[in-house]
């Protein structure tokens, strides 16, 4: 068995938004290496037809299910979520919150109702479920956390006011979160997916602006499979930062790197793009 394979084999595993796109795909992936599956998503029909899909992919007839519906942006639900599966699985060795949503749009266009919808949607549902298992994973003494960012939650993209902070809001709270629970024997990865080929992407297409198109039309898609592929591998081996495109871990590493200006230079030439057309 390869050792990434071997890495999650038995594993109880955790997603949120595991009913579509990335956190099915990994949900699929970990169920063909042997893992344990738990689901939370909101819409229970999609839910159930993604548990069907992760179930056919076991490889072990003593593998375990199951699925939870809540709105993981209500603290009560996502606390609730997690009791039910701790309930039925025990503690999660490992959690990854894949749950989230973007809306693009120019700042002055969008009402104040989506920059919240974004903070609760992507950071603090990450946040709630991240505080229902810590207790029981530092208690442990292990476990394995995985936040899915994106490149907007560490570079200012166009059209990207609401989404990018609430994914920038992300990241910090996973560097913090790598630092202060390393001592408790827990893993912490924060993942910077690109556009990848999901419904999110389909409904987030309708609302871009010319400049964000210009942006994101330079990289193809990744299709969700490839994305949970390079996630469980690089999660295997306990890399904190994980990026399942060598395009945005370029762009980390020279936005890290040069100087802000320099940046800002590159990111309006290819907005203008969009504006010129």
């Amino acid at each position: 068995m390869p050792r990434n394979h071997a890495h999650w084999n038995h594993k109880t595993v955790l997603i949120t938004g595991g009913s579509s796109g990335i956190g099915l795909a990994l949900g699929r992936l970990l169920a063909a290496q042997g893992a344990h599956i738990w689901l939370i998503a909101r819409q229970r029909e999609r839910l159930e037809a993604a548990l069907e899909q992760v179930k056919a992919s076991a490889i072990r007839p003593e593998q375990r299910f199951g699925a939870v519906s809540a709105e993981l942006s209500d603290p009560e639900q996502a606390f609730s979520a997690v009791e039910q599966v701790e309930a039925q699985a025990g503690l999660p060795d490992v959690l990854i919150n894949s749950a989230g949503a973007a809306h693009p749009g120019y700042v002055q266009d969008l009402p104040l109702e989506t920059f919240r919808w974004m903070m609760e949607a992507n950071y603090y549902s990450t946040v709630y479920l991240t505080k229902a298992v810590l207790p029981g994973m530092i208690a442990r003494r292990s476990g394995h956390i995985i936040n899915i960012s994106s490149a907007a939650g560490f570079i200012g993209v166009f059209g990207y006011t609401a989404y990018g902070a609430s994914k920038f809001a992300v990241t910090g709270f996973s560097e913090v979160l790598r630092a202060e629970t390393k001592r408790f024997g827990i893993r912490v990865s924060v993942v910077f997916p690109p556009d990848t080929e999901t419904p999110q992407l389909d409904y987030e297409n309708q609302y871009k602006p010319a400049e964000t198109k210009a942006i994101s039309g330079t990289a193809k898609a990744m299709k969700p499979e490839q994305v949970a592929g390079v996630i469980l591998r690089q999660a295997a081996k306990g890399r904190f930062l994980i990026f399942p495109a060598f395009d945005v871990q370029l762009i980390y590493w020279l936005n890290s790197r040069l100087p802000k200006s320099w940046v800002f230079v590159v990111l309006d030439a290819m907005a203008s793009r969009g504006q010129t057309k």
